[in-house]
């Protein structure tokens, strides 16, 4: 009975994995956007680096959480990797932020939520914004085929 249970697991795992690489689920019911650079790292097997985005929207002030956002982007992309900051927009889950989405994120005037694991289907269902926590960005990243 167990390893049936693993195999059903593994088989449904692998399906999801293998839709995530698509720009946008929508098709499937899942609501995920993966960046075109992150889906192309992915497919090519180059270094994607996953980031959470709680720091910027609940662990440092605007514009300082915007600057150290894009530093930190840089960072990881002067070591040849590909950057994957993970962060709800409008209630879709993005697998890599456009520099609009990130400055929303960051932006004073908006509410985004803090997004740990419990969180993710309310803001979903919510259409929030969100700031990704380290287990809901790991959650996120696995979808995507981003390994840790």
């Amino acid at each position: 009975m167990r390893s049936s249970v693993r195999s059903i697991s593994s088989i449904s795992r692998r399906r999801l994995l293998s839709l995530t690489h698509r720009s946008s689920l929508t098709s499937h019911g899942v609501p995920i956007d993966v960046h075109p650079e992150v889906e192309d790292a992915l497919a090519n097997g180059h270094p994607v680096v996953a980031l959470e985005s709680t720091i910027i929207t609940h662990g440092m002030p605007y514009p300082t959480s915007l600057e150290m956002a894009q530093s930190v982007e840089n960072i990881v992309r002067s070591t040849g990797s590909i950057p994957a900051t993970i962060g709800l927009v409008e209630g879709r889950v993005k697998i890599g932020l456009q520099p609009t989405e990130l400055a929303q994120l960051a932006s004073p005037n908006t509410d985004p939520v803090k997004l740990s694991r419990r969180d993710i289907a309310a803001a979903i269902a919510s259409r929030k914004d969100g700031g990704t926590t380290c287990s809901s960005t790991l959650i996120f990243a696995a979808l995507a085929g981003i390994k840790a």
